[in-house]
């Protein structure tokens, strides 16, 4: 069972204020991405990402993607034939750095500055064939939960027969982890487990393996 006070993030200090976490500073180099002080995103994660970002992709067409980072997922999205590719990023510097990514990319690629939540509304229901979702729990209250809390909505935004991803931060589909996917209507998933290697110092995940998983909508 996820035991949240005693998670190492959760030693960290959160901001109180969804607000506030658009304007923190951010600290990036080769190897990780912070926000606050908080491991956003770190470069061993690269061969995960390629994998969601192979998932999130698989028919082509428009495909999300929630949540910039260090850009390793959008970098891999862009290697697919796609019709749209489509980024949501919450913090304003990191925001600025996808601006410079979307000049580059090889596929139409539409920015949207915002949290999700305020953003993926905008969208008509089946609008994508792809969502890859990866963002961080800013609230201490979110930490076991964030990832839960979209899958609702990827449920929405998915045609018929479209494929949602997301970092996982699992081993396999755990019953906390069924319920959520099936009270949002999916019933059609897998896992494939990816090997890794984070350093020893890492915060948020510590084992030579992640699930990967593939969650259809039928």
């Amino acid at each position: 069972m996820f035991d949240r006070e005693s998670h190492p993030i959760a030693q960290l200090p959160f901001v109180k204020q969804r607000e506030q976490w658009k304007t923190e500073d951010i600290y990036v180099d080769d190897v990780r991405l912070e926000i606050a002080g908080h491991p956003v995103m770190q470069r061993w994660e690269d061969p995960y990402m390629k994998k969601l970002a192979e998932i999130a992709t698989m028919n082509g067409g428009r495909v999300l993607e929630v949540g910039f980072g260090l850009g390793i997922a959008a970098s891999y999205i862009q290697e697919a034939l796609l019709e749209e590719h489509h980024i949501i990023e919450a913090n304003d510097h990191i925001f600025e750095r996808l601006k410079g990514f979307a000049k580059s990319a090889k596929c139409p690629t539409i920015l949207h500055s915002g949290f999700w939540e305020d953003i993926s509304s905008n969208f008509d229901d089946e609008f994508f064939d792809g969502i890859l979702f990866d963002t961080y729990p800013i609230t201490l209250k979110e930490l076991p939960t964030a990832r839960f809390s979209f899958f609702s909505e990827a449920y929405r935004l998915l045609k018929t027969g479209g494929v949602f991803t997301h970092y996982s931060g699992e081993l396999n589909f755990i019953p906390k982890y069924k319920a959520y996917l099936l009270k949002a209507g999916f019933t059609n998933f897998s896992g494939e487990l990816v090997s890794v290697n984070p350093p020893t110092d890492c915060l948020y995940w510590s084992n030579n393996q992640i699930m990967a998983p593939t969650i259809i909508k039928s």
